[in-house]
């Protein structure tokens, strides 16, 4: 019997494959909106651990891609399917299934299907440990590739360079990333990265460039906040103290910089410093720390103060108060290390100058009879008793090291010194002082006195260890560890990659030097405000492990305590979790 075409049955066929056509669509489109909006607050905590509730969007995304999947298997929106489920599996760390749905994709995806598919197969096995093998596919998608995947291939390069200290490399493949890509968000990721590291670097006009393209293009506030705050940086150490002065009073009066109004307040702080006016400086930071007690910016305030009175007024003794202060205003405070290590440093200098007068007070008989050390004569035992424990030389040793060396002041540390070689010349320190005042002249530029002090040093001391390394024209550091941990200080600011190898340095040579917990407790922390977990763990651990009695170990402790809790929040499952109930970084 022959069939009859029938008009309504043909109308119901295609309104039925209308409806599931956009059913599938829908629901494509709702895995899309989630990935969307986790892609935007993972962009926003860029540089950060990836937070909980772009997590729980990403599992969303999955599911929803899932549903259509297996309701709709031959869609010709399949393949986006795959792709989208591959990228969300791969933030969720699942690298794995991640690679099995980009299989899916290289198989039956169309050509820019396969060249984004491919450039997420080189992450996954980057992130699983071939990362030879990333770059090589990184490698070959440059010269095929749309600019869009171009981009985002010299980001990822970068990424892997710098992961392997390949320092130049990852500069310019950022350079290059930035000149082609289109997206904003990428923009501004690669923007910030190309301005960290041309200012570690010291190029100043290529990372103000890259800052201000950073406040134009980056979703993230902080990094935006950080952007204009380097900007003003910048401007200080090349010296344009007029143009910075202005910039940040202005910025003080805008309402949009209200989060980081205390650090722009510090930054001036910085601008009277280097233009030497100290007292307008102290104002300022009088000023802070009484509006802004009990936070990081105040904790920054008082380690200033400290540092100006035993810099450029000296006044020990009240610089002792406001270092003490720091951890008082915050525990987790990147200048409590220093600051304990400097108040330290302040209170045994004072005691070695209240020792010294000491022997000040004491007449020469009774010096001379109390060295004597006859215990058969009640009087000569009563002046033993009067002395420090410590000889004049050594005190004097002990002052002329702080005062050069902690506190930066060598005028007067070399007045102590010179006390030892005019007056001690008995002293087994006479050649210390020696050579020491021959490394701080040398240092001072004055050739002179140093060749001078070295022809004395010699002459006197042919034999002398320290004669032998000035021969041979091999310096010698007092204490080691102390000169690392200084200049990894100084150099954190402008080149944290050296800072970071010096405070390593401190950690594994003295371990057991109070330096190390410090150098340690550094570190963690400074991990830890970046988000690497890993490492900040690391750190923190071995503080607890190696010093758990130290000053560091309680803050250590309760830091390592709250990072633990947060990975293991961050590894099950988190696709069924309810967003009431979700916590929000």
């Amino acid at each position: 019997m022959e069939a009859k075409f029938r008009p309504g049955h043909f109308l119901f066929s295609t309104f039925f494959l209308f409806i599931t056509s956009c059913a599938y669509f829908n629901t494509l489109y709702n895995a899309q909106r989630y990935f969307d909006e986790a892609e935007k607050i993972r962009l926003e905590k860029e540089g950060k651990a990836i937070p909980l509730s772009a997590m729980d969007k990403y599992g969303k995304t999955v599911q929803k891609c899932e549903k259509s999947l297996l309701a709709y298997p031959d869609s010709r929106w399949k393949i986006d399917a795959y792709l989208l489920m591959a990228k969300a599996t791969y933030y969720r760390n699942d690298y794995e299934l991640a690679l099995e749905h980009l299989k899916r994709v290289v198989a039956e995806g169309k050509k820019h299907q396969v060249q984004e598919a491919n450039y997420w197969q080189a992450l996954c096995k980057w992130k699983k440990g071939s990362s030879q093998a990333a770059v090589i596919e990184l490698t070959r998608l440059l010269e095929i590739a749309d600019n869009d995947i171009k981009a985002r291939c010299h980001l990822s390069l970068s990424d892997i360079a710098l992961e392997e200290s390949r320092t130049e490399e990852a500069l310019d493949h950022l350079e290059r990333g930035a000149k082609i890509t289109r997206d904003r968000a990428q923009r501004g990721v690669i923007y910030g990265q190309l301005a960290e590291m041309a200012f570690q670097r010291e190029n100043y006009d290529i990372a103000s460039a890259a800052y201000s393209q950073v406040i134009t293009n980056s979703l993230a506030k902080e990094k935006v906040e950080h952007a204009h705050l380097q900007i003003l940086k910048i401007l200080r150490l090349k010296k344009n103290y007029r143009s910075a002065s202005r910039k940040i009073k202005a910025m003080l009066t805008d309402d949009k910089f209200k989060n980081i109004s205390g650090n722009l307040e510090l930054e001036l702080v910085q601008l009277y410093k280097n233009q030497g006016e100290i007292d307008e400086a102290i104002n300022r930071l009088e000023t802070i720390v009484n509006d802004r007690q009990r936070t990081l910016i105040s904790a920054e305030a008082y380690f200033l103060l400290g540092q100006i009175y035993t810099s450029d007024k000296w006044l020990p003794s009240k610089a002792k108060e406001y270092f003490e202060q720091v951890g008082k205003e915050s525990a987790r405070s990147i200048y409590k290390p220093s600051a304990v290590s400097k108040s330290k440093a302040v209170e045994i200098y004072l005691n070695s100058l209240e020792k010294l007068e000491q022997y000040a007070s004491l007449t020469e008989i009774d010096t001379t009879q109390a060295m004597v050390k006859d215990t058969t004569d009640t009087t000569q035992y009563t002046n033993i008793s009067k002395l420090p424990e410590k000889s004049k030389p050594e005190l004097l040793y002990q002052l002329g090291d702080l005062e050069a060396f902690t506190f930066d002041r060598p005028d007067q540390g070399i007045e102590f010194f010179n006390q030892i070689v005019a007056n001690h010349p008995e002293s087994p320190l006479h050649s210390k002082a020696l050579f020491t005042l021959s490394l701080i002249y040398a240092d001072r530029g004055d050739t002179l006195m140093a060749n001078q002090t070295i022809d004395s040093l010699v002459h006197l001391y042919p034999n002398s260890e320290f004669a032998s390394h000035l021969q041979f024209g091999t310096e010698v550091a007092e204490k080691p560890e102390e000169t690392l941990y200084r200049n990894a200080e100084k150099q954190w600011e402008h080149n944290p990659d050296s800072a970071r190898h010096s405070f390593r340095t401190i950690i594994d040579s003295f371990a057991q030097s109070d330096l190390s917990v410090s150098a340690a407790y550094y570190l963690g922390y400074q991990y830890d405000l970046s988000a690497e977990i890993d490492s900040a763990v690391k750190y923190y651990s071995w503080i607890q492990e190696n010093h758990p009695n130290s000053e560091h170990a309680v803050p250590a402790k309760e830091r390592l305590a709250a990072l633990q809790m947060a990975l293991a929040e961050i590894a099950p499952d988190t696709t069924a979790i309810d967003p009431v109930g979700q916590i929000e970084n």
